[in-house]
C-alpha cells in the first residue's frame, strides 16, 4: 500500500509547480507485483513500472516509494490523471512529453532540496530502475 502522505505530497507538488491546480477526484492507486502489472499492460514481460487507466486509476509496481525515483513514476502517472480530468485535448505524444518534463523537474528540484551528492534526473532514475525490470 502506498503511503497517503506521499500521495498528498505529490499532489501538492503538482499544484505548486505545474498548471494543474486542482484535486484528483476519486484517484485510485493499485500496487501490483511487477509480473501482474506487465501482464495487464502488455500481456507479458515489458519495460513498464506503471500506467494510467482512464478516468482515475493508476496501476503501479510495488516499489519503495520513499525513494524519489519511484515517487517520480507515481507523479508521472498522476500528471496523466490531471491531464484527463482537465479535459486536455493534447495528443498522446504531447501528454507523455509534458509528463516526462514535469517528472524530470520534480527529480531535479527534490534532489537539490535534499542536497543529494548526485543530483537525480530522469536518465539516472531510468538507469537505476532498469535493475527492477530484469
Amino acid at each position: 500500500m502506498i503511503d497517503q502522505e506521499i500521495v498528498k505530497f505529490l499532489i501538492s507538488w503538482i499544484n505548486e509547480n505545474t498548471i494543474y491546480e486542482e484535486f484528483l477526484l476519486n484517484l485510485e492507486i493499485v500496487a501490483l507485483n511487477l509480473e501482474e502489472l506487465q501482464f495487464m499492460a502488455c500481456r507479458g514481460k515489458c519495460p513498464i513500472l506503471a500506467f494510467f487507466s482512464a478516468p482515475n486509476i493508476i496501476y503501479i509496481a510495488k516499489l519503495d516509494f520513499n525513494h524519489l525515483c519511484n515517487q517520480s513514476i507515481l507523479l508521472h502517472e498522476m500528471i496523466h490523471v490531471f491531464q484527463h480530468q482537465s479535459g486536455s485535448e493534447m495528443q498522446n505524444v504531447f501528454r507523455e512529453n509534458e509528463a516526462y518534463k514535469i517528472q524530470n523537474k520534480f527529480l531535479i528540484d527534490e534532489s537539490l532540496k535534499a542536497e543529494t551528492i548526485d543530483q537525480l534526473n530522469l536518465k539516472k532514475c531510468r538507469s537505476m530502475q532498469s535493475n527492477v525490470l530484469k
